[in-house]
């Protein structure tokens, strides 16, 4: 099934359920109402959830792309750090190709819907951004089982996939206890293998293949459980802004000199700060708020 086939069974229309998201205070509604819930910012309308490896022109780029990019990796990365993976920890080796830009099978999340808003507003500044909201629960209840920890059989298998020859692959399976082979994609809360992945609230979805039923967006096929919201272009710039006045910038998600040296560019535009008073928060009674109301079901 292709991924419009696959849209037009799942959704009316063949679209997902898409919002608006114009400012920080939507953003905060959004993240203290979905507390569960995982998102993923692009700079750039996509409307789709493929893991690079998966999108073209990549994918038709080269027959079995996922091994040949993996073991070309593996073999020479050892000449540029000191440390790698060892060469049978398929997952580790994931996360670095990730890490490095290297297409893979995975897809990046957060926990954080600031952190997701920042990758949301980036360049370019005069295209609209988009941001998911996924409940990572529903998603793997699909493959009958709980958010994956890296030592889940299905996880291991996903990786291992990329990197084993096709004829290994069955006493794979056997080996690892698995009736069949997973073939949708899984939310998987990662190892943090490198500070970014920390400060970045780091999530992952890993995906089997680009077949229409194995997407997200054919799983999760209502609302409650996968929403997009665009953020305008004339609000990108005000939303960064406001997030580094909130501590998220350049140079705390990827805690790095590169980053340091981007987010002093910025200050360096900014026009300095008149000091005003803190503001007060009081309840309609004229009472300081002590509560914080509950959260409404996402709809």
């Amino acid at each position: 099934m292709t991924r419009i086939e696959a849209l037009n069974q799942a959704w009316p229309n063949g679209k997902i359920s898409t919002y608006e998201l114009r400012g920080i205070d939507d953003a905060i509604k959004l993240g203290t109402t979905c507390k569960q819930y995982w998102f993923r910012g692009h700079p750039k309308v996509h409307e789709s959830l493929l893991p690079a490896v998966h999108r073209e022109p990549l994918h038709s780029a080269h027959p079995n792309i996922e091994f040949w990019a993996g073991q070309r990796f593996r073999l020479r990365a050892g000449s540029f750090a000191s440390r790698v993976p060892d060469w049978g920890d398929h997952l580790s080796w994931l996360l670095l190709m990730q890490h490095y830009g290297v297409p893979t099978r995975l897809l990046d999340w957060t926990e954080s819907i600031l952190v997701g808003l920042y990758f949301a507003a980036g360049d370019p500044i005069d295209e609209p951004g988009e941001i998911w909201c996924m409940n990572p629960s529903r998603l793997n209840y699909h493959s009958n089982c709980h958010i994956c920890m890296p030592d889940d059989p299905r996880v291991r298998y996903l990786a291992a996939e990329v990197f084993v020859e096709p004829v290994r692959l069955p006493k794979l399976a056997v080996d690892l206890d698995l009736q069949s082979p997973p073939d949708a994609a899984l939310a998987l809360i990662p190892p943090f293998e490198f500070p970014r992945m920390a400060a970045q609230m780091s999530r992952f979805t890993i995906h089997p293949s680009r077949d229409g039923n194995a997407m997200i967006e054919f799983l999760l096929r209502s609302e409650d459980c996968l929403v997009r919201y665009t953020v305008p272009a004339g609000n990108k710039a005000t939303l960064r802004k406001n997030l580094a006045s909130l501590g998220v910038s350049e140079e705390t998600l990827f805690h790095s000199l590169d980053s340091l040296a981007k987010t002093i560019r910025e200050e360096i535009c900014e026009k300095d700060y008149d000091l005003v008073n803190p503001p007060h928060f009081e309840t309609e009674s004229g009472s300081l708020q002590k509560e914080i109301p509950g959260d409404p079901e996402i709809r």
